[in-house]
């Protein structure tokens, strides 16, 4: 895999070089209530399409798939200048914005380089997703306006690693499990390693009646939605970020309308949130990422602190916090900051020699960012 993404990053860089010297225009629209909102979501439609014009292979295209919008959010600061070809004000009151754009090439494809190499360090997490939906008055597990539409934003053309939404309409049948999510990180965060999530995203959505602009429409009814996001580290039970949006639909149908506007507030929502996300991200690979690590076999007191000194001094190992300590049952919780992946922390602590006391470590299990160890004797 390394000398793969070696090759590739190599492809970029000589493509940079040779796409340096000139820039790329192209064409983008956007629709948001207000007009910087529809303005940031025109450069982004054209930076998308920009994107596309610069992958030059089939390899390239296909390593691409999986983040473009991602990408797309790091490279708006590429668009170095664009014009306003229309402004419309919609019917249903938004704002909608063509632009012609000119983009830096170059500066893009750095970008493109940069964020290959943060989803390789996060070995592409398995998303969740899990909204409590209310349409109309009525809310049933069935509602998954908002879910079905986040899953779609994530998986095409994307391809994050997503957990099948029955999953998530079996849990909403329970109405405990759905109580659990509500106000509490560490219950949410256990149902998603349940169900095989490294990320767990939970909010609400509702949508009512705007029984005052729906007077006016000649039969047609304006509904609403608000839907509110958060983005939860499943091995951590850490918050990573939250988003809210609000959006409005027309239609002759009450529920219609509902379920059309808690979508388009969803995907918006999303968007906001695969931005922090990302921003989370990077910060675990730039100052390190929190691993779990149970270890067995630490029977006495000073194994224990045998295991935590050895573990303090390997390398890529910035910090070492003791959780608890059970000697009846010989195991030890600790949270290990460690500045790479899960895989390469097993790989350097699977075998690593204990710094007194003898013995070594060796790794008996990984599920994300959960490794248990065990404390082997000479």
């Amino acid at each position: 895999m390394h000398r793969c993404l070696g090759f590739f990053l190599t492809v970029l860089l000589v493509n940079s070089f040779i796409f340096a010297q000139d820039d790329l225009t192209t064409e983008g629209t956007g629709i948001g209530v207000n007009r910087d909102e529809a303005l940031m979501a025109a450069k982004r439609d054209a930076v998308e399409k920009g994107i596309g014009m610069v992958l030059l292979s089939q390899t390239e295209i296909e390593n691409f798939q999986l983040k473009r919008d991602i990408v797309v959010t790091k490279t708006i600061g590429t668009v170095s200048k664009y014009e306003i070809i229309s402004e419309t004000r919609n019917s249903d009151a938004t704002i909608e914005i063509k632009i012609r754009a000119q983009l830096s090439k170059s500066a893009m494809r750095q970008d493109l380089a940069a964020f290959n190499i943060l989803i390789e360090s996060m070995d592409k997490p398995r998303v969740m997703v899990l909204i409590d939906e209310n349409n109309i008055g009525t809310s049933e597990p069935a509602n998954q306006a908002a879910e079905t539409a986040i899953l779609s934003f994530l998986k095409d053309p994307y391809d994050f690693n997503l957990v099948d939404k029955n999953v998530s309409l079996s849990i909403k049948s329970s109405r405990q499990k759905m109580a659990d999510l509500n106000g509490n990180p560490a219950a949410a965060a256990a149902i998603g390693l349940q169900n095989g999530a490294e990320v767990l995203i939970t909010g609400t959505a509702t949508s009512k009646v705007a029984e005052g602009i729906s007077q006016n429409l000649g039969g047609m009814v304006s509904v609403q939605a608000d839907v509110t996001l958060k983005a939860i580290n499943c091995n951590t039970g850490a918050i990573a970020g939250s988003a809210a949006e609000h959006a409005a639909r027309v239609h002759i149908s009450p529920q219609t309308a509902g379920n059309q506007a808690i979508a388009k507030a969803a995907q918006k929502a999303a968007g906001k949130l695969l931005d922090m996300i990302i921003k989370n991200w990077q910060n675990q690979v730039n100052n390190g990422l929190s691993i779990s690590v149970t270890v067995n076999e630490v029977k006495i007191f000073r194994q224990k602190n045998a295991v935590i000194t050895t573990l303090t001094g390997m390398s890529g190992v910035s910090a070492v916090r003791e959780r608890s300590w059970d000697a009846t049952s010989a195991q030890l919780q600790l949270e290990v900051v460690y500045k790479g992946n899960t895989n390469g922390f097993c790989t350097k602590v699977d075998g690593f020699k204990l710094k007194s006391g003898g013995g070594s470590l060796a790794v008996t299990g990984v599920n994300g960012q959960n490794v248990t160890l065990v404390a082997q004797a000479l």
